[in-house]
């Protein structure tokens, strides 16, 4: 399921996929299109929409949780802190929360 194109004025557009894991804080959307400058904006507007889903991306200090891995086109930025992470129109952000098993 996509969401339709309901975007904010302001920001690059972009486009976010949530896996399987986290869908159900998205009420079963799989791919979210919206409008942000950079990594932190994007997930505040996710959770905007969605309330809750932050919490399974971001610490308490804003920063990414540990297990929980940021593409934006296929590069890792899991390593830089949200507001560092500089969006462009057309960037695809990808969120991979780690499945931990034995």
């Amino acid at each position: 399921m996509q969401e339709s194109r309901d975007v904010p004025k302001g920001g690059a557009e972009v486009q976010v996929y949530v896996p399987y894991p986290l869908r159900e804080f998205t009420r079963g959307v799989a791919t979210v299109d919206l409008r942000a400058n950079d990594l932190a904006e994007a997930i505040n507007e996710m959770n905007r929409r969605y309330p809750g889903l932050a919490y399974r991306i971001l610490d308490d200090q804003g920063g990414l949780r540990r297990f929980v891995n940021v593409f934006v086109n296929d590069e890792s930025v899991s390593h830089r802190a949200p507001r560092e992470v500089p969006l462009h129109p057309g960037d695809e952000v990808t969120i991979l929360p780690s499945v931990a098993g034995g």
